[in-house]
């Protein structure tokens, strides 16, 4: 009998560190934007026909997605953090990426009130643009696990 077969993976799925590394700090500033409620920045890391899918909401373009953060971040003593890992390249082309991650996010509505905490699969396709900067073409946030500490 033989050992079970490793596969290798795709040519596809081969990612440049350069590459590699821009997408991870696109997920960062993601993350900081977002818990800074700096919403004009965060609209910034998509492409401008870009969407978001977070939360039942469907968001397209720039725009909309600015609005969103700007509405979250003004709920009175509303905070959050998120945290992002497990990044896994599924496909990978020169000006096109696809990628799957994990995001906890902590919210807390008000002070003294319990935090919330969600682990969410966040589904991501990346596009480089004319000045060869990576950019969200689309993100979809699912939530795998919620709980209130």
């Amino acid at each position: 009998m033989h050992p079970p077969s490793i596969q290798e993976p795709a040519a596809t799925c081969l990612l440049p560190a350069t590459d590699q590394a821009a997408i991870e700090r696109l997920l960062t500033d993601f993350a900081w934007h977002a818990d800074h409620g700096d919403a004009s920045a965060l609209g910034e890391l998509f492409a401008p026909e870009g969407t978001l899918r977070v939360g039942g909401l469907d968001l397209s373009g720039r725009q909309a997605i600015t609005d969103d953060c700007l509405r979250r971040a003004a709920q009175p003593g509303r905070r959050t953090r998120h945290v992002w890992s497990n990044l896994r390249i599924e496909r990978a082309l020169p000006s096109h990426i696809v990628a799957t991650a994990v995001q906890v996010t902590y919210e807390q509505l008000g002070e003294g009130q319990a935090m919330q905490v969600r682990v969410n699969d966040m589904a991501d396709t990346f596009v480089k643009d004319s000045d060869g900067r990576w950019l969200f073409a689309s993100r979809r946030v699912e939530r795998a696990l919620a709980f209130t500490a």
